[in-house]
């Protein structure tokens, strides 16, 4: 078996001449040749201990490659903040240790002691899944952070903007806002750049841009072996159709190019209405989902709680005054304009809708066609079921059309197989506090999910397609892609994984072999 301190070297020597050079190898050469008995003492003794050592054999070679402070293991001080630096406190797991890569080499030579060692793994771009073990694990594997891949880089002419998988899309639009810039990005603040894309992405201007991963130009993508590739419409194009929505089951992405656009000003406000007035808030709003088939500018979502809904209304420019369309709303009272009318920005707007609060949290989702009365029987189905004080129930209504999808097509298209018709993500979430509501908080979210799936079904509404950015664990978002997409995505994973290293080492997520 060839040793590890080799396997190490071997990285290095294939890296593609323009990443060797921008970012130096040779100090990492140094390093290997200096510490090859350290590495390799390692490497033989991961083929013989448990899950648990292997996975602490892993940060030992890590913590030789790279500064010790960038390899976080529980008897660091920093373990906790490291482990509590998660959107949900679900995902607060006991990793054997946090590995902090600074580049794409780090990346791919942390990648390398993985798979030599053979410890299972958790790839955390901001941590804002909550999805417990899908950017966390537990003690039998380690945590590759990329928080510190985070650039946001502008091209001398500014079509093009580069980003770093562990950037949050605040800080891309702050950046790019300085130019009068702006990118097709998240839509919540906290949210981070790879786990977004990877799951698809919807932006508040989804019909007018298409999603988010329509809008990438270019992945730089670390693959199972290690090596560094490019994947866009001309360079490997069917592992960059992969990766537009297909999740992270085929290689490390270390770096986004994403197209710019001028667009950056946005017109929006955000009105709280009473439950009691629920049938006439979500007529208005079954009106504005079908404006936004014509109008591509208008974006729109409506969250529902059991005792008030919360009308997200937004336009893309600064009009003059109200956007009309929104006047349908002019004759129900709100209980509070929880954001008024502003002319912002894309900044402003995911400052705006800030869901930062420490909490338990887990999600599910659903996609049903347009259709208010099915809407008001959703949203009776929610007060049905929630009913305890101690758990915040929820879910938000978000439209969709076939816009999109034609804008999807027309950067090459996705993976996704979204239904070419107009219709509404239903994105569900549950938050609580307390470790004494655990079960409860579960089984609400589970019948919620079921629940909303049964009524749109009954009515035949319901389409087949899971956005991946909303499911539940207990979810398969791929059963929607269709047979031929499906199959296209496990061919393209064992082309380019031929170890399975993504199937079977990656701690959870939505992979190919879980479905």
């Amino acid at each position: 078996m060839i040793s590890l301190s080799a396997e190490l070297q071997g990285v290095l020597e294939r890296l593609p001449d323009h990443i060797s050079q921008s970012l130096g190898s040779g100090g990492y050469r140094h390093i290997i040749q200096s510490h090859a008995e350290s590495l390799d003492t390692i490497g033989r003794d991961a083929e013989k201990t448990t899950a648990k050592t292997r996975a602490q054999l892993t940060c030992k070679a890590s913590s030789i490659l790279f500064s010790k402070h960038r390899v976080v293991v529980p008897e660091e001080p920093s373990y906790i903040d490291h482990q509590k630096n998660y959107w949900s406190k679900t995902c607060w797991l006991p990793a054997a240790g946090f590995i902090k890569p600074l580049n794409s080499i780090e990346v791919a030579l942390s990648l390398k002691i993985i798979t030599y060692t053979q410890s299972r793994f958790a790839i955390r771009s901001a941590g804002h899944n909550a999805n417990p073990g899908f950017s966390s694990t537990g003690e039998e594997g380690v945590v590759l952070d990329l928080g510190a891949l985070n650039t946001v880089e502008l091209s001398s002419e500014r079509e093009i903007v580069s980003l770093g998988p562990g950037a949050t899309w605040e800080k891309v639009y702050e950046e790019l806002e300085k130019y009068e810039l702006t990118v097709v990005g998240g839509r919540v603040s906290g949210v981070g750049v790879g786990g977004l894309i990877l799951g698809g992405g919807m932006s508040h201007f989804s019909n007018h841009w298409g999603l988010v991963c329509d809008n990438v130009k270019n992945f730089e993508v670390v693959l199972a072996d290690s090596s560094i590739a490019h994947a866009n419409a001309i360079e490997n194009p069917q592992l960059f159709r992969a990766l537009k929505g297909g999740g992270s089951n085929f290689g490390v992405v270390t770096k986004f190019d994403l197209y710019t656009y001028p667009d950056y000003r946005v017109w929006y406000t955000f009105k709280v209405y009473n439950a009691s007035d629920s049938e006439r808030v979500i007529k208005a709003s079954e009106r504005v989902q079908k404006a936004m088939d014509e109008d591509d500018r208008i974006g729109f979502f409506l969250v529902t709680n059991s005792a008030f809904l919360v009308a997200g209304m937004l336009y893309m420019g600064w009009p003059e005054e109200t956007p009309g369309i929104f006047r349908v709303f002019e004759d129900i009272k709100p209980m509070m304009d929880a954001v008024p009318e502003t002319k912002g920005t894309q900044l402003s707007v995911i400052q705006a809708f800030d869901m930062s609060e420490e909490g338990k949290r887990e999600s599910g989702t659903a996609t049903t066609r347009p259709d208010a009365d099915l809407y008001l029987e959703l949203h009776k189905v929610l007060q049905d079921i929630a009913k305890s004080a101690a758990v915040t129930l929820q879910f938000t209504f978000q439209p969709i059309g076939k816009a999109a999808v034609n804008k999807g097509n027309e950067y090459g298209g996705n993976c996704l197989n979204i239904p070419r018709e107009n219709q509404s993500w239903l994105a569900m979430m549950v938050q609580w506090n307390d470790d004494a509501n655990d079960g409860e908080a579960r089984s609400q979210i589970s019948q919620l999910i079921s629940s909303l799936k049964s009524t749109c079904k009954t009515r035949g509404h319901l389409l087949d397609f899971h956005f991946m950015n909303d499911c539940s664990y207990t979810q398969s978002p791929f059963q929607g892609y269709g047979k031929e997409n499906l199959a296209f995505l496990k061919a393209t994973a064992a082309e380019w994984d031929l170890q399975g290293v993504f199937q079977k080492l990656q701690s959870s997520g939505f992979l190919l072999s879980k479905m």
